[in-house]
């Protein structure tokens, strides 16, 4: 899941800042451990000068003498101050503190070397298994003769004390500091972000159907402002070309339209020929076919501008169920080898645009036909109940998997199926038929499985009953006037 730049920023400051907290830490934590070892070092140098200054005085070659001054200095141990050892020239204890144990304390040779060359040899030691101490070896010489070593160490517990408490402190305001950064961040991004979001909601409701508007965006900050300009540039252009394809779409299907009915016309008169050869009347029916398919087209192509235009609905009481009979009358020779049969049919009246309310019928027939094998069978029914009209359009064809239902009424969609041909059709037929039932109030609700065939339920406003009282049409009544569209 990808994060909102409001919440990256958010993050990305709060995460710096704990960085800074982490690495000001260490940085803090080092240098007053580096600080407080060479103060405690600087304590052991000015004891180490004691034990010499009294040891001397003492003499060096009374070993009793020497434990004395050592006891002197080791009172309490470790607990209360510091322990002393004392070495002779080889490294072996002469005197130490009687709370200790010397063997912890002892010099390997390389530090023992490192201090008779007058080298002053600091280190920690753990001791005890729980208890760290920091020691520090300097030689006792006189005239250039080395007489000993003094080792003097004192407990780390108060540098130790000093970095918990640094860390506590850390941790406590650190922590607040970080809640306090991440609340600041994001109330600082929001804010920073709230014009961006501005435009970016205006821009949402903005439609392919409707680009005249414009974000418009003043007083915002210089990098929001170029963004709305950019996209009002951006639909300036879009609506000139939205508008120019429609206005080119709207005046190929008029041109078409007059010369393919012209055309429909004369070959209906040529097949009421007397004595017309059967091959010729064959090639004539096909062709009046096919000019009944691009007539339909055509027509879908203008209905199809119309909806991308907002055209507005010519509203009036409208019988569907004459309306349905026309459509059956019209399509039921469209494929001979598919039967197209009426089934129940009550009386309805809807309020709408008779000749957007026939195509809608029309489209979701000649879909169930065209989808339909040889030999299979389309039903046409009308119902009622107390608000709703419904034309179901049912049909025996091979059906339309389950995944690509939500998307057959997207402009070019076409439905595929695995082991089947393409029909040929535009892709725009239940689009538009979508708009009109959309545009009426209303919705097509489609059930389908695939290799059993589909049912396409178009859900209309009905007006109350008795509000539009008629005969019933009959299946075998004549054939009602073509006015599936506008001329």
């Amino acid at each position: 899941m990808s994060l909102s730049i409001r919440w990256r920023l958010t993050l990305w400051i709060t995460g710096a800042l704990l960085a800074a907290l982490v690495v000001i830490f260490l940085v803090l934590s080092f240098a007053l451990r580096t600080t407080l070892t060479s103060d405690l070092d600087d304590d052991l140098t000015a004891d180490i000068d004691q034990v010499v200054t009294l040891v001397f005085i003492r003499g060096v070659e009374n070993e009793a003498a020497l434990q004395d001054v050592v006891d002197r200095f080791s009172v309490g141990g470790l607990s209360s101050g510091f322990v002393v050892l004392l070495r002779d020239a080889d490294g072996n204890v002469v005197a130490a503190s009687q709370s200790i144990d010397p063997e912890e304390f002892a010099l390997s040779d390389g530090e023992i070397e490192r201090v008779l060359d007058g080298e002053a040899v600091s280190r920690n030691l753990d001791i005890r298994g729980d208890e760290q101490v920091r020691v520090r070896a300097v030689s006792v010489t006189v005239g250039g003769e080395v007489l000993g070593i003094v080792e003097v160490a004192e407990s780390t517990d108060a540098i130790s004390a000093t970095l918990d408490r640094l860390r506590t402190l850390f941790l406590a305001v650190g922590g607040v500091a970080v809640v306090v950064a991440f609340a600041v961040a994001y109330w600082l991004s929001r804010w920073s972000l709230r014009p961006i979001e501005e435009v970016a909601a205006v821009a949402a409701q903005i439609e392919a159907s409707d680009l005249t508007r414009r974000l418009e965006a003043r007083g915002q900050p210089s990098e929001v402002q170029r963004l709305s300009d950019t996209f009002d540039a951006m639909l300036e252009r879009l609506d000139r070309a939205f508008q120019q394809q429609r206005n080119f779409v709207l005046d190929v299907a008029h041109e078409l339209r007059t010369p393919l009915t012209a055309l429909r016309g004369n070959i209906d008169v040529l097949l009421m020929t007397e004595g017309l050869d059967p091959e010729k009347r064959a090639q004539l029916e096909r062709m009046s076919g096919e000019t009944s398919r691009l007539i339909r087209l055509t027509t879908n192509l203008l209905y199809l501008a119309l909806a991308e235009a907002g055209h507005e609905l010519d509203r009036r009481p409208v019988e569907l169920d004459v309306v349905c009979l026309e459509v059956y009358h019209i399509m039921r020779d469209l494929q001979p080898e598919v039967k197209l049969r009426l089934g129940n049919e009550d009386q309805v009246s809807v309020t709408g645009d008779r000749d957007l309310l026939k195509q809608l019928i029309l489209n979701i027939v000649e879909n169930g036909i065209k989808y339909t094998p040889a030999g299979g069978q389309v039903t046409l029914s009308l119902f009622r109940d107390e608000v709703s009209a419904r034309v179901v359009v049912e049909d025996t064809g091979r059906g339309i998997p389950a995944d690509q239902i939500p998307f057959i009424f997207e402009r070019f969609h076409r439905v595929t199926v695995a082991g089947s041909r393409g029909s040929g059709g535009a892709g725009i037929g239940l689009a538009i038929a979508d708009w009109i039932a959309r545009a009426h109030g209303g919705e097509i609700v489609v059930q389908s499985e695939v290799g059993k065939g589909s049912a396409f339920t178009i859900v209309l406003p009905a007006e109350p009953l008795g509000a539009s009282v008629h005969p019933a049409a009959e299946p075998g009544a004549p054939e009602a006037e073509n006015v599936s569209s506008p001329q």
